[in-house]
């Protein structure tokens, strides 16, 4: 989805609010991303600003099991003329300054079109999480069975009680405290 700067300059108030649903192609994304997004035009540029959601299918990194995870994004993207950067170069201000939340912006592009998709794709791209755990009722990594067929063990002995795997360092002192665990 792309908007022209143009358009927004003969809107009441320069303001144009729309509703986002499109398919993005983010990684793990099984539903299209939705969400409100309000484009206003004024001074200091165009400054875009909402909120998208969709739902991720990931696998937990410590069970690998798969999981569903919902995802939240608040946009707020500035997008300055171009030039604005080469004026600040010039009026002569420090290098060294402190930075506010509006240093941070994109030159608008030369023909006026604002890709509307990228941005929320990129957004969406960065929030997505990095590390991915199904939670704290999370059951841990799966043991390796020593039967030899290659398959997953639950880390049950015949009675069904849990065992402890022991760590093949410590097994011969196991064989000078047989009856203590």
């Amino acid at each position: 989805m792309k908007i022209n700067v143009d358009d927004l300059e003969d809107l009441p108030g320069r303001k144009l609010n729309l509703e986002f649903s499109e398919e993005l192609g983010v990684a793990d994304a099984v539903k299209p991303v939705v969400g409100d997004i309000s484009l206003s035009y004024g001074v200091t540029g165009l400054r875009l600003q909402g909120n998208v959601k969709t739902l991720l299918k990931v696998n937990c990194q410590t069970c690998l099991r798969p999981y569903f995870q919902p995802l939240n994004v608040d946009i707020d993207e500035l997008f300055a003329p171009a030039g604005s950067l080469e004026a600040e170069f010039v009026k002569g201000l420090p290098r060294d300054r402190e930075l506010h939340g509006d240093d941070f912006y994109e030159e608008l592009p030369a023909n006026g079109n604002v890709d509307i998709s990228d941005v929320v794709y990129q957004a969406v791209t960065l929030a997505s999480p990095v590390f991915n755990r199904c939670g704290e009722e999370c059951p841990g990594p799966p043991n390796l069975d020593d039967s030899g067929t290659g398959g997953l063990s639950t880390g049950k002995n015949a009675s069904g009680q849990t065992e402890k795997p022991i760590d093949p360092r410590w097994k011969n002192l196991k064989s000078l405290f047989p009856n203590e665990d």
